[in-house]
């Protein structure tokens, strides 16, 4: 016996329904964009965390102000290192003292120069300047000595 709907048409006649209505095709584009979804939010959780190649030799973290940056001619200067290295810093040809590193927190390997009145460098000069931080390791004394040179800009 043959069913037929308020239509007259046997049910599962689907020459009327619009064709994003029909059976399979929405349950089909619903799990494509889901699809869709969890590749875009995998993509980035695998990219998020990505290293990045570092330009810096091994036991320097980074340095401040960035190279080539622009700053203020009070601007801190100096050197984020990992544990275990005693560095020099160099602005200008100028030997910065060990005991006037202390812009930064040293228990966290930050030895930054801040000048001022009464110090090696009482105002950088505007224009390029340039520094030098070297360091010796403390604790590993077989890796060699790191040597980053860098420029950036006062104003």
């Amino acid at each position: 016996m043959n069913r037929t709907g308020a239509d007259g048409r046997p049910d599962g006649d689907d020459r009327r329904v619009p064709w994003a209505l029909r059976r399979g095709v929405s349950v089909a584009v619903t799990t494509g964009a889901l699809v869709a979804a969890a590749a875009v939010v995998l993509a980035v959780w695998l990219t998020r965390g990505s290293d990045t190649v570092s330009s810096y030799p091994v036991g320097l973290e980074g340095v401040v102000p960035a190279p080539d940056a622009q700053a203020p001619r009070q601007t801190p200067v100096g050197a984020r290192l990992e544990p275990g290295w005693e560095p020099t810093i160099i602005i200008d040809g100028v030997r910065i003292p060990s005991s006037q590193l202390d812009a930064g927190t040293i228990q966290l390997g930050e030895y930054f120069f801040a000048p001022g009145e009464g110090k090696a460098i009482e105002r950088l000069r505007s224009g390029q300047v340039c520094a030098v931080v070297r360091a010796a390791p403390v604790t590993a004394l077989e890796a060699p000595d790191l040597v980053y040179r860098w420029c950036f800009v006062t104003f």
